[in-house]
This record gives structure tokens, C-alpha cells and sequence, in this order.
């Protein structure tokens, strides 16, 4: 028995195929964790998720910005052009069965020792905190998807404080959750920056704030393929840009051995 975590899928049905071949993942005994963004630009997220959904007994996946952006088209459609990928999934006969077990996905899962979020965690939380704040905002996204989606989008506030208003209290969570790369200095979220962790002054990179040298869980994330395969004894990014050309990879959580596809 063995559990993999899986960096961005991002709609590569037959990258996932082959790289579960590759670790002969067998579906009695095994557990699949996904770090979310489970689709778009790869031109195969309805058979993505559609897979994940009929395997769910075995696979789990957090939420990513892309999971959460097909989401919210669906709830509030805009008169923007939805791209052809994401109206494959809404013009889907079972679209009703895979958008409920989507915004069912949690924000963050924990097996053992280590915590999977898509993006992240905000270094200047503690485990016991973050647990409580991403929790509460899923509910309120589930309680209500038309009313979060609404007020969802925004890079404001920047900065956390616990003295947040509801609405934007939510946005920062779920802005530190699924898109969060840099900080600076003093904490603030910066999103005008993606690239690796090296030659930016004034920013730094959530892990590399002294905070997580102190937390008691490994962090597990995807997000940033331009910062590829990273581990250290705190963090490990997995997504490895399989959709840009790069690989799709999983790690055992048991033995940590890595397969690349």
C-alpha cells in the first residue's frame, strides 16, 4: 500500500495514464493525492477529472487557481469568452456530478506528516491557524458559490491581518492558498513575480521565511512550474511543468522516490 502525491495535471490525461502505469498504482490498494489545478490548457480536463471522480475512493485532490476559475464560470458566467477546454466540462453530460465533487475538494489535506495545498502556506500563520481559516473559508465557498465567486477575485489585501473583514479575509486565504509565489519583506503577497527563487530583491519566496523552519508539518505544493522540482527538509514543489513542455511527477510519500513522466 502506498500513497503518491501528484504535481499540476493541469488536463494531461495521458501524461496521468502513463505516469500511474509507471508506478503501477493499483486502485485497491493505493491512494492518489493531487495538488490541485486538475485542469486546463493540456485539452483533456474533462477526462481528467473524470477519472479522479470515478476513482474517488482512492484519489483526493485540493483546489488550484484553475480549479477554482472553472468553478467560478460556472457559478457566474461572465460575458468574457470561456475557453474551449472549460466549456467541454460545462457542456458535459455528468458536468452536474464533476462541479459538485470539485467544489467539494478542500483547500488543504494532510495524510501523516505532511500538509498538500496547492500554492502554499502562509509563513506567518501557525498549523493550528491556517487549518482553522482555510476551513472556514471552503464553507463559506460551498454555503454560498455565487456569492464567493462574486467577491472572490482581487489581489487586495496583500497583507494579512485577523482584523479582515469577512469577504476580504476569504480572498486572502484563498489568494495565499492557490496563488501565492513571493512576499515581501514584510509579509505582503506579491503577484507580479513568477519566475525561480533567485536575483529578486526585496522578495522572497513563502518558504524561505524563517517562520516554516518551525512548523511541525512538511509542506507538499504545486503551483510554480518555473520553480520546478524543489525539495528541503521543510517543502517540496511538484509541479514540474507538464503542460509547458516539462514533466508530470509524483512522489511517494512513504520512501519520497520520485517518478517523472
Amino acid at each position: 500500500m502506498a500513497t503518491y502525491v501528484i504535481g499540476d495535471v493541469q488536463g494531461c490525461f495521458h501524461a496521468l495514464m502513463k505516469l500511474l502505469k509507471n508506478i503501477s498504482f493499483n486502485t485497491q490498494n493505493d491512494r492518489l493525492i493531487f495538488c490541485g489545478d486538475l485542469v486546463n490548457r493540456g485539452g483533456r480536463s474533462i477526462d481528467v477529472l473524470r477519472w479522479i471522480y470515478a476513482h474517488q475512493c482512492c484519489c483526493d485532490s485540493v483546489l488550484g487557481n484553475h480549479d477554482l476559475s472553472l468553478l467560478s464560470k460556472h457559478f457566474v458566467p461572465n460575458k468574457t469568452q470561456v475557453n474551449q477546454e472549460f466549456q467541454k466540462v460545462y457542456q458535459a453530460p455528468d458536468a452536474e456530478l464533476i462541479i459538485n465533487w470539485l467544489i467539494n475538494r478542500p483547500l488543504f489535506l494532510q495524510h501523516e506528516n505532511d500538509l498538500i495545498i496547492h500554492a502554499g502556506l502562509y509563513p506567518f500563520w501557525s498549523i493550528e491557524q491556517f487549518i482553522v481559516l482555510a476551513t472556514q473559508t471552503h464553507q463559506h465557498l460551498i454555503d454560498n458559490p455565487v456569492k464567493f465567486f462574486t467577491s472572490m477575485f482581487g489581489n487586495n489585501p496583500k497583507l494579512w491581518s485577523n482584523k479582515l473583514k469577512p469577504t476580504s479575509l476569504d480572498r486572502f486565504v484563498i489568494n495565499a492558498c492557490t496563488r501565492m509565489r513571493f512576499l515581501n519583506e514584510d509579509g505582503a503577497l506579491n503577484f507580479s513575480e513568477n519566475r525561480r527563487i533567485s536575483g529578486l530583491k526585496g522578495l522572497e519566496p513563502w518558504f524561505k521565511f524563517e517562520a516554516i523552519n518551525h512548523l511541525e508539518k512538511h509542506i507538499i505544493f504545486g503551483h510554480w512550474s518555473a520553480l520546478g522540482l524543489y525539495q528541503d527538509s521543510h517543502v517540496t514543489c511538484l509541479d514540474t511543468g507538464k503542460v509547458w513542455g516539462g514533466q508530470l511527477t509524483a512522489m511517494r510519500l512513504e520512501d519520497r522516490k520520485l517518478f517523472s513522466v
